[in-house]
């Protein structure tokens, strides 16, 4: 009975996402846009296709995931807000990674934009987005606590630079910077979470993180950034780390107070996120073989680290562990 529910969420799953991946690509570029003519400037090559796609997937995996939940598919408001958070999150991390603004700098742009005056294009279009989201959000004082955990998490990963930081407070910074960050996406939806939704969207963002890490091995490693992924000397170790989050996640699902299909359906579309992290951490037991420990992975070749999810044994290997993990 599992495998036909299966076999059928999938396809429904996969034909949403196409459809909608199309559809979301064509508002947020329209938006974007918008906004260029608006405030008289352009997004940088990289930024852009980090907004579009960024959005066009998570519609589908991650919100319509959660307000399906409740009987229907993301709003088209709901899919505006998602456009905004993206492109929030995506020029917040420019302006870390970039070093462009100093820390009292960013508070302000965050916690008291009215009296911030931009300095710049992303600048002005950061301030705007966020002043849009603050009067859209559904409940503004527990939206801005969540922002702030998620500013002192960002703030917190500058250590990451730092050798002598220990794996205890990595996995800290990973698990509040990924999760927090998904769970502000709670604010963006027009239902009513109960406390094991908003349980899962924290959990899912914890393995967005780590996913996100174990795929970006190789880059990090030539960066000397220090994530759990980069530190990680046996695989089989790091699993441990990432399947208690899993199993965390598979516990607050089978809570939920919907339907058994519901919630199958439900615990599909997060498998379909997560089980990327599961092939990545595949892909490292593979690497390490036999042997007690990792090799240096600056010594290993860029194609051993990068996980190519257009392989079809990768491919095969997804659909297997999303089957696997997805049953309640």
């Amino acid at each position: 009975m599992y495998f036909i529910r299966f076999v059928w969420i999938i396809f429904s799953f996969v034909t949403r996402l196409w459809v909608n991946k199309c559809m979301a690509q064509k508002h947020a570029s329209k938006l974007l846009a918008a906004l260029s003519a608006q405030y008289k400037g352009n997004f940088d090559d990289f930024t852009y296709k980090k907004i579009v796609k960024s959005h066009s997937i998570y519609i589908t995996i991650i919100c319509d995931a959660f307000v399906r939940l409740h009987g229907r598919n993301t709003t088209k408001k709901e899919k505006t807000r998602s456009i905004y958070y993206f492109i929030c999150s995506s020029l917040f991390d420019n302006f870390w990674d970039n070093h462009s603004h100093s820390i009292e700098e960013l508070k302000e742009l965050s916690f008291n934009s009215t009296d911030y005056i931009p300095k710049n294009f992303d600048d002005a279009i950061f301030k705007f987005s966020h002043e849009f989201l603050l009067q859209e959000v559904n409940n503004l004082k527990d939206y801005i606590a969540v922002f702030h955990l998620v500013f002192n998490a960002q703030q917190a990963s500058l250590q990451q630079f730092d050798a002598t930081i220990s794996n205890e407070k990595i996995q800290e910074i990973t698990f509040a910077k990924g999760g927090y960050s998904v769970l502000m996406c709670k604010f963006y939806v027009d239902v009513a979470a109960s406390t094991q939704e908003t349980n899962c969207w924290y959990l899912i963002g914890t393995l967005i993180q780590m996913g996100n890490d174990l795929f970006d091995i190789y880059k990090d490693t030539q960066q000397n950034i220090h994530t759990l992924a980069t530190r990680c000397k046996n695989a089989h170790e790091l699993e441990k780390v990432y399947r208690t989050q899993v199993t965390a996640l598979q516990q607050e699902i089978k809570k939920l107070p919907q339907s058994k299909y519901k919630k199958t359906e439900f615990s599909v579309s997060l498998a379909a996120t997560y089980a990327l992290g599961l092939v990545a951490l595949h892909q490292l037991k593979q690497l390490q073989g036999n042997q007690s420990e990792l090799p240096n992975f600056k010594t290993v070749a860029r194609k051993l680290l990068i996980v190519d999810m257009q392989r079809l044994k990768n491919l095969i290997r997804w659909i297997t562990f999303i089957y696997k993990e997805a049953k309640l």
